[in-house]
This record gives C-alpha cells, structure tokens and sequence, in this order.
C-alpha cells in the first residue's frame, strides 16, 4: 500500500514540478498520404483538402490511443490473439468471461537508462469536408485531444520512492538505494512533464494556387479555437540535490517553472456548458498551413469533353508523384481561470533547503498542496492566477510516388518545432516509410516507423473498406505475443460521396442528364441523337437529313432567308411567310402570288386574290406541275473491302461468311485509340466530313477506345456496314485500315 501511495503521489506531484514536457502528435500515419483520408488527411497538411476525390465525407466519430514507456513492461499470461480469437484458457477468465488483469502483471525495468512514458489520445466528433467544382473544399472538424508525457527521469531516484518503499519487492532492505546515494555531492535530474487536454474546433479551406500542364500546386489553412479542459506542466532549468540522510534531501539549488490546473475545479458540480462556456479554464487559437505539389506529366489524359464542355475527370488521381509540407499546430491556450489555474516559478533564491521527510507527498489532498509544498522548501517561489500552455507544434512533409495498378511508394516526417524549455507540450520527430494499395472502396498500406520511439522501429498498418477504417501504428504492441510496453490502435467512420464522371451510355459526349437519345450515338450540338449531315439539327426533326440545313428551316437549306425550306416551302427562292408556306404574297390578301390572279390588288379568295371576278380573257391554261419533294437517294456502289492489318489474303467481307452470331458479336472497327480524345476527332470527322454515323466501344480488357458503326447481331447488318465504305471520304479518313473485332456475348 506504501508503495502504491508513493506511486501515484510522489511521482505524480513531486516530479510533476521537474519536467521537460514532451509529448506526442496524434497523427495516425498512414493517413499522411492517401487520397481518402477525408478530414484526418486534413490534419497532417490542409492543403490536402483541394481538389479531393471526395464531393462530400461526413466523419461521426474516430479515436485515436497511444500509450508507450520504457519503464512499465506488461506481461501476460495470454496474448491480445487470443484475446481477439476468444481463445484464452477459461482459467484466466472471471464470472464474466473477460480475461483477468491483475497488478502483477506489470513489471519496472530499472536498467540504467533515463525513463520516459507518454499518452495521446483523440476523439473527433461529427466533422466534414466539402469538395467543391472548382477543386477549392472546405472542412469543419471538432476534437478533443489530450496529451501527456513523463520524460528524462532519474532511475537512482525512481528506485528510492518506487523500491526502498515496497517492502514486498524482492531482494528488499530497507533504504538500500538511499544509502548507496548517501551523501554524493552534485547530483543533478532532468525530470521532465508536461500534459495538456483541450477541445478543439477548426475551420479548413484549401484552394488550387497552380495548375499548369505538368505542374499542380494546392494550398491551405486552418484556423482553430481551443477551448482548454486541464493542463499542467514543468521544466526544470537547475536541480542540484544529495542525500544527507534516510529519507532526507538537500537541495543545493532549483530553478523550476510550471503551471497547473486545480483538481478542485472538477470536485464542484458542473455542467458541460461550464466547461465550454464562460466558466472555463482557458481559452487560445491555434493554425495550420500547407502546400502540396504535384507533377502530372500525362494531364492531357485526366481531361474529357462533355456537354460541350472540356471537364476534368475528378475520380483519378492523376500525378505521378506529390510533395507535401505543412506547418501544423501553432498557437497556445491561456488558463486564467482563478483560483483554479496556477503559473509557478520556482526558486531556491540561492539558500539550502532540506527536504527531511519524503512520505510527506502521501498526505497531499489535492493540487492546491503544491503551492505550500513549494513555498516551504524553496523560498524564491511566487504564485501567478494564469499561465501559458503552447501547442505541439511541428513541420509536417510527405512524399508519395504513384506506381501501376493502383499501387503506392510512400514517407513522411514529422519534426517537432518545439524546443526542450516549451512551456507546454510537443511532438516527437518521427520517420515513416512504406507502401499503399488504394482503390475508392478498398484501401491497405503498412509503413516501418523510424524515431525516438521506445522502441527503435514500428511497424504499422491501416485497412479502410467503404465507410469503415481500422489501424494502428504499433503493431507489435497488440500482436507481439505476451509482453508489450506500449499500444498504438485507430478507428473511424467516414461517410463519403464521391466525386464522378459524368455518365454518358453511349459514348457521343453529351451526358446521359442531357441526351435525347440515349441509347444512340449521336452529335453533341444535337442534343446527343444523331445528325448526319451535321447541321445541329437532330435526324428525327430534320425534314433534309442528307443535306445541311438551318434549325429554322427543320434542318432544310433556306436559301431565300423566309426561316423555311425543304418540303416546307413552296417557293424556295422567293421570301415568303409561314402561311403561305414560304411564298410571297405581295398585296397582303393572304393569297401567295403563285395563285394571286390580281398580285397588286387586295382581293377575295373567291376570285382568286382579285376584288371581283375578272373579265376572261382568252388564254393559254400551263398545267401546274407539282414539285417532287421526295429526298433524294442515290444507290450505294460496290462494296470495296480492305484487308486485314495481318496481311492474310483473307478480307473483311470474307469474315461475314464465317461469323458466329450465337456466340459473339461484331463490330467493325475503323480506327483504335488509346486515348479518347483521338477516337472522338475521328468520329466527328467521320461525321462531318464522310457523313457516316459511328460511334465509340471501349474495351475496358485492353483500355482502348474503338470507332465503329456499331455491334453486328447479323451478316445482313455486316454486309450494310461495309456497303459504308464505298465511300471515297469515309477511306480517306481511315486510310484502308480496317478489321472486324468479335467479342464474347
């Protein structure tokens, strides 16, 4: 019980006003780099927020834990697999099926070496990010974050309060390890702590600063308000002491700053609104800012027309490597809640003070015992009602190099921008190198972790699966069998929306949102149905389908400008009116002229467009011929075949003969395309100048875009397709070269 009671005081308060406060950075790794990481990729660099695959990503909740020492070692009798595959021995389980857990189970490791111990911890609640057209996004995020580490202890006096004390320890003798130091002279610590635990709410905005062909570049920020919910730390610039007897210490000089805040502000009854509102401990404002390169050597590839418009296709990622730094978490937050907050500077004021009973910490009641401790053994000690706690603030990069077939190359870093002397808390400097497979639903990476961790290397991995994610980054801490000093573990949920090509089912660049004819290929001034003869009036509304028209005119050529033409108009060379099918009517009777008996005089219907019945004359009566409006057709020449790219003597017009119509399909193919906008110029020539319709088929197999008057089902519509080809503009355009291409129903 003595031992328990220096533990958790001595330790706790006493070294409480020796720290260096040093702390660690909740950063799960993995999310440095990936393009899905949502609002904690926004964490690690801002700038990560533009130009996101995501359109929308709602996050109700993720944690965050880590917890690693190199004092405390635990040692179980059964490992966290068998824990997780509920396999442990049902003599190590209690009345509830859990696994035990006893004290004993952790062991000290006093080996010579300074101690250090941490705990980091994050909860993020309902958060979001918007990705926006222009590629700029906007996120809000809320955290609470909490930060605390033990650093630099002394083990000689680590085993004076955790070994002399414990009369159960092994080998045990009383005040051994006081005696051994008895009165050396000049010894001196650098204990160190430091702990701080706030509410945080950010505000995030990154645009594109440059987008340039090859070279991409994005930025941003983020502003944040701290609201703080406990701190305390202490740094000690001098600590000069030596034992001049059983549990008495001289201190020979000091020179500590710290501040705190009170346990007593959590013993009254308090509501949340108490720790949020104006009854809080503190407040401060922190900031975040970033830049992302990226070099994109095939942009030309990422671009697609729809709609008449050049889009940008937002689902891929499209650099070949990227190059991220961030400056992340600057600020601090100021306690000055009285009397619940205290700054402390501590002095000796060059006097001696001896310290002559250690078990004297055992009967302290609460943080408010530290300022009379402090008072009574060091002199120069004076009491301020606020302090200053700084944010772990650091530089963040990333480096992440694209590879085929969705496979990542990846690192980042993380250096601290705090120094030892922080009157607050900071991150540790950390390395991580790995690799990354990601698709839109599917994502695992693992990295090798390189710092001034506990233990030299980590190894971490991170698995997302649609909404959900799950990782650590210390793996051995969970699966490393029954001993472990340290745990690393992550999880959230993401609800995103993704960003989307916009969908057109077949192919002719007008987006199905639009297309009149969907299912057809067809022109994108016309609607997306087809237009043969390219005069932007759709095939099924054009009165002349062979022959370029005006949109007026129902796609028919007008040539005396009366908005009529083709079938609808029965003088095509004179001015006309709509009523009178496009012929003139110059006396304004609503008698065209054609059949106007009196031209320039207003008249009746019943006589013929004159004011009364003329006088007859005798005349000589031309029959009217009646024009023949029916289009034109001429008969398609002779089928004139090419042969296949191969140079066998077969052709294509042979081919039909051998087809097999229950098996596959056919298509005849007039040029092959990597890259989509090649096979749609051909299309539009095709259409244009040729005044054939074709389309686009793309084999997903081989990623290539096809031209190609459609699928065959039938050796009648493959013959119909070569009668195509007698065409001398259509075998211009394709030079000879073209191939039957069958595909499996």
């Amino acid at each position: 019980m003595l031992r328990q009671n220096i533990t958790t005081k001595a330790v706790c308060i006493l070294l409480f006003l020796m720290a260096n406060a040093t702390s660690f950075g909740q950063y799960a790794r993995n999310f440095a780099n990936s393009n899905y990481g949502g609002v904690q990729s926004v964490s690690y660099n801002p700038a990560n927020l533009a130009d996101s695959r995501y359109r929308f990503a709602l996050t109700p909740l993720s944690v965050f834990a880590d917890v690693n020492n190199n004092f405390i070692n635990v040692r179980t009798p059964y490992t966290y697999g068998n824990v997780l595959n509920n396999n442990v021995s049902s003599d190590l389980l209690d009345e509830n099926d859990i696994p035990v857990w006893d004290n004993s189970f952790m062991e000290d490791k006093l080996n010579g070496n300074q101690k250090q111990a941490y705990v980091s911890a994050e909860v993020m609640g309902p958060s979001f990010l918007l990705g926006r057209e222009d590629k700029s996004g906007i996120a809000f995020t809320t955290k609470t974050r909490f930060f605390a580490d033990i650093d630099g202890l002394n083990e000689d006096l680590l085993k004076v309060f955790l070994v002399d004390f414990d009369s159960s320890a092994p080998d045990f003798s009383v005040k051994s390890h006081q005696l051994r130091l008895m009165n050396k002279p000049g010894l001196e610590t650098n204990l160190g702590y430091g702990a701080l635990a706030y509410q945080e709410f950010a505000f995030s905005y990154a645009n594109v600063l440059l987008d340039k062909k090859q070279n991409f570049i994005k930025g941003g920020a983020t502003l944040k308000y701290l609201i703080g919910l406990a701190a305390g730390y202490a740094r000690v610039d001098d600590f000069n002491y030596e034992l001049v007897g059983i549990d008495s210490l001289r201190i020979n000089s000091a020179n500590i700053t710290a501040g705190y805040t009170s346990d007593q502000y959590f013993t009254t009854d308090r509501r949340l609104n108490d720790y949020l509102g104006k009854n809080k401990l503190g407040k401060g404002m922190g900031i975040d800012i970033g830049i992302v390169y990226e070099f994109r050597p095939d942009f030309k590839a990422f671009k697609y027309r729809m709609d008449r418009r050049n889009h940008e296709d937002r689902t891929r990622n499209k650099y070949k490597f990227k190059i991220g730094a961030a400056l992340a978490d600057f600020g601090s937050i100021k306690f000055d809640n009285n009397p619940y907050t205290r700054g402390l500077n501590i002095s000796s004021d060059g006097d001696t003070t001896d310290w002559a009973d250690f078990e004297e910490v055992t009967r302290f009641n609460g943080t408010n015992d530290i300022d009379s401790f402090a008072k009574k053994y060091f002199h120069g000690t004076t009491i301020d009602s606020s302090f200053s706690a700084k944010l772990p603030a650091s530089l963040n990069l990333n480096f992440d190099l694209s590879l085929d077939n969705n496979w990542y190359l990846s690192g980042s870093y993380v250096q601290s921008l705090r120094g030892n002397k922080v009157k607050g808390v900071r991150k540790q400097s950390v390395m991580a190198v790995g690799a990354r497979y990601e698709t839109r639903r599917f994502e695992v990476s693992s990295s090798l972790i390189f710092g001034q961790f506990y233990n030299p290397i980590l190894l971490s991995a991170f698995v997302r699966y649609g909404p959900v994610y799950i990782g650590s980054d210390n793996l051995g801490g969970i699966f490393g069998g029954k001993s472990t000093n340290g745990y690393n573990v992550y999880a959230g949920v993401a609800l995103p929306i993704l960003h989307n090509r916009m969908p057109d089912k077949d192919g002719d660049g007008t987006s199905d949102a639009k297309d009149k004819c969907p299912e057809i290929f067809g022109s994108e001034y016309a609607k997306g149905c087809p237009d043969l003869d390219d005069d932007r009036v759709p095939d099924k509304d054009d009165h002349c389908p062979n022959i370029p028209g005006l949109k007026n005119a129902k796609g028919c050529p007008d040539e005396d400008g009366d908005g009529l033409g083709g079938p609808d108009d029965n003088c095509p060379t004179l001015a006309g009116t709509k009523a009178n099918h496009g012929c003139p009517d110059t006396d304004g009777d609503g008698i065209p002229d054609d059949v106007d008996a009196c031209i320039d005089e207003y008249g009746e219907k019943e006589y013929n467009g004159c004011p009364s019945m003329p006088e007859p004359k005798d005349t000589v009566v031309t029959p009217v011929v009646e024009r023949d409006t029916t289009p034109i057709h001429r008969d398609p020449k002779p089928v004139v075949t090419k042969p296949v790219p191969s140079g066998k003597d077969i052709t294509v017009a042979d081919v039909v003969d051998l087809m097999n119509f229950e098996v596959y399909d056919y298509y005849l193919i007039l040029g092959a395309y990597k890259n989509k906008l090649l096979a749609d110029e051909l299309v539009k020539k095709l259409n244009r100048q040729a005044g054939v319709l074709t389309y686009i088929y793309y084999d997903d197999a081989n990623q290539m875009n096809y031209v190609t008057f459609g699928r065959v089902t039938s050796k009648e519509k493959a013959r119909a397709q070569l009668a195509k080809l007698q065409k001398p503009s259509v075998d211009a355009l394709i030079n000879g070269h073209v191939w039957w291409k069958k595909v499996m129903k």
